[in-house]
């Protein structure tokens, strides 16, 4: 499958900044530079910060990322969660949600409260609600509300995770917006995210963001941490995931992801599992665009 010139140019740096990454590096307190995003395609229009709903008291919002001409008929559509840490990233980041628009589907960039505005369930809470809203407005923007998928890297990928996880639970759907719509997603990516705090055993960098992120110290509070680990809500019913996850990742290691593929295998639910040879943390290797459409496409366009 071709990729566009500028986005597999972004794709291919991120990969050999991956391959020139020490296997024995420390993990770092912020997520890895990443390069600018790439322009916006032709065929492709972005409707900037739509208002989705309220994290707390202030309004959040979403990039729209779409073609211009529509396809006959109803859109799938794809909700774009960004990493960086629960504690930075931005939903303006659309270089991977254009590559997707251009194939045909819409593409929500949501945006949700970050670790120093708000401690976890916050960032599930707006992502749950960014689901809901786009259902809501499914008519308006052209979409079937029954094939709407979430793609996420790192923190992104754990959020994603937990959409496809923890269903409708009334525990995490918070007061944003759309009460009563459902936020049930039909199919996860999830690159590198983690996925299962139950130990509380992780290197003491990685252990300082989840503290943020979490609001206490897994001493503390060892039943937060429980609560946001998506492996522990895993059922028959979830819906079909791709995991994709580098063996050489210092700051999330392979094996959060390898918790959460056991898991759904043991749910009986269908699971991609694709972990990259040599690869460390926040790669995206030039393949993996062909594999993600692929993915969306076997799930989505049914």
């Amino acid at each position: 499958m071709k990729i566009p010139h500028l986005l597999l140019a972004i794709f291919a740096s991120c990969a050999i900044a991956a391959a020139q990454q020490p296997a024995t590096q420390a993990p770092a307190s912020t997520p890895p530079v990443r390069p600018a995003p790439a322009p916006v395609p032709d065929g492709v229009e972005v409707l900037h910060d739509v208002v989705t709903g309220h994290g707390g008291t202030r309004e959040l919002h979403a990039e729209i990322i779409r073609p211009k001409t529509p396809p006959a008929g109803l859109m799938p559509a794809v909700i774009w969660v960004h990493g960086g840490g629960w504690a930075g990233g931005t939903h303006k980041e659309i270089s991977f949600a254009c590559f997707l628009a251009a194939k045909g589907y819409l593409v929500a960039s949501i945006e949700y409260r970050l670790s120093p505005e708000a401690p976890w369930p916050a960032q599930i809470e707006d992502c749950k609600l960014g689901v809901r809203w786009l259902r809501a407005n499914a008519a308006t923007y052209h979409i079937d509300p029954d094939r709407i998928g979430c793609w996420g890297v790192s923190a992104g990928g754990h959020l994603v995770a937990c959409l496809g996880t923890m269903g409708d639970q009334p525990a995490f759907e918070g007061t944003g917006g759309y009460a009563g719509i459902s936020s049930k997603v039909q199919a996860v990516a999830d690159f590198c995210g983690p996925a299962d705090f139950n130990a509380g055993n992780f290197v003491p960098r990685l252990a300082q963001i989840v503290d943020k992120f979490i609001g206490a110290t897994f001493a503390d509070r060892p039943d937060l941490w429980k609560q946001a680990s998506p492996v522990n809500y895993v059922a028959a019913n979830d819906p079909p995931f791709l995991i994709v996850h580098g063996d050489k990742d210092g700051t999330v290691p392979i094996a959060q992801s390898e918790s959460l593929v056991a898991a759904l295998k043991a749910a009986g639910v269908s699971v991609q599992y694709l972990p990259v040879k040599g690869a460390g943390h926040g790669f995206v290797l030039g393949n993996f665009p062909a594999t993600v459409l692929a993915f969306f496409d076997s799930t989505l366009r049914k």
